[in-house]
């Protein structure tokens, strides 16, 4: 869990401070207090495990521009253990959907828009002509075509979130992750 331990040094919330005593409370519920109804304990129990799971998400979106703040603060084991947990873990996985959520909005940010087309001479052409297939080599399964409108969107996802590989790859990147720290 150093993935979001770092996350948390980071963040500057109070609630950055209930991580330890959240992990306390959804194990042994009745710590430090007394506990009169046999519901107030599965309610303590429960709070603890929801804040537990969910205050790294909390202080991750409470970081202005977390992808720079968090820059270099990682080591490739942190990621690679936060990757594997995330195939298991419901609210791990949602922290990695955000994180690159965040990557791929700085990156469609630094997108530049290709030069305009320059414009070309109108043709006399009769659409009607013949009855001929006026749409020829245009046709939607043709590879020029499909492989010309690729590049129409400003910027292609970061990666595929389900090739773990992949993921690792890019968190180092974008993180700038170091072998050790």
């Amino acid at each position: 869990m150093k993935f979001e331990e770092k996350i948390l040094s980071t963040s500057k919330i109070k609630e950055r401070m209930l991580i330890k005593p959240s992990s306390i409370a959804m194990v042994k519920p009745d710590t430090g207090v007394e506990i009169r109804k046999k519901s107030a304990y599965y309610v303590i129990r429960d709070c603890a495990t929801i804040a537990h799971d969910y205050i790294p998400l909390k202080c991750y979106s409470s970081i202005k521009n977390p992808i720079k703040a968090l820059n270099g603060q990682f080591t490739k084991a942190d990621i690679i253990d936060f990757v594997a947990r995330s195939k298991s873990h419901k609210h791990t996985k949602q922290l990695l959907w955000v994180v690159f959520s965040d990557i791929y909005k700085v990156e469609a940010d630094e997108w530049e828009a290709p030069p305009a087309p320059v414009e070309a001479e109108a043709l006399d052409i009769d659409a009607d002509a013949d009855g001929e297939d006026i749409y020829g080599d245009y046709g939607y399964g043709d590879e020029e075509f499909n492989s010309a409108n690729e590049s129409i969107a400003p910027v292609k996802p970061p990666v595929d979130l389900g090739d773990g590989e992949a993921v690792i790859a890019k968190l180092i990147e974008v993180f700038a992750a170091t072998k050790e720290k």
